[in-house]
């Protein structure tokens, strides 16, 4: 299995490196693309990720990402991140299209990494085969 990876689809650097301590904390791989394609390569991997979008205006390529990603891999947990222009419309056309979270301002500079630990640590435990005690699985 690969290491888990955090995948952060962004226009300028603000929410990577919000994201570098948790990463390297973790041993989770921080994937950066800039570009659309190259970020759906890294959401195509067998592997437990995350994927945070920047969403700004004009925010087509974003949303667009947002719910390709929510309709084609549902093992993705998907974090939406806008600023203070239409937080309220944005963030309810975000959870429209299958955000997990949307996250619009104010925030600390805590919450997105407690929103992505917490969502990897679901994903996580979703692949880890179920404790047993001779031979008869624990519910």
């Amino acid at each position: 299995m690969l290491h888990p990876q955090i995948v952060v689809f962004e226009r300028e650097s603000r929410l990577g490196p919000l994201l570098r301590d948790l990463a390297a904390q973790q041993r989770w791989a921080l994937r950066e693309p800039r570009q659309r394609t190259l970020c759906w390569e890294h959401l195509q991997q067998a592997t437990p990720t995350v994927l945070v979008i920047r969403v700004e205006r004009p925010a087509d390529t974003e949303l667009a990402l947002l719910e390709q990603a929510a309709r084609e891999c549902p093992q993705v947990a998907l974090v939406a991140v806008g600023g203070a222009d239409d937080a309220d419309t944005l963030a309810g056309l975000c959870w429209d299209l299958g955000a997990d979270y949307a996250l619009f301002p104010p925030l600390s500079r805590d919450l997105l990494p407690e929103v992505v630990r917490g969502l990897m640590d679901r994903r996580l435990k979703k692949q880890s085969p179920p404790a047993t005690a001779g031979g008869v699985e624990e519910f």
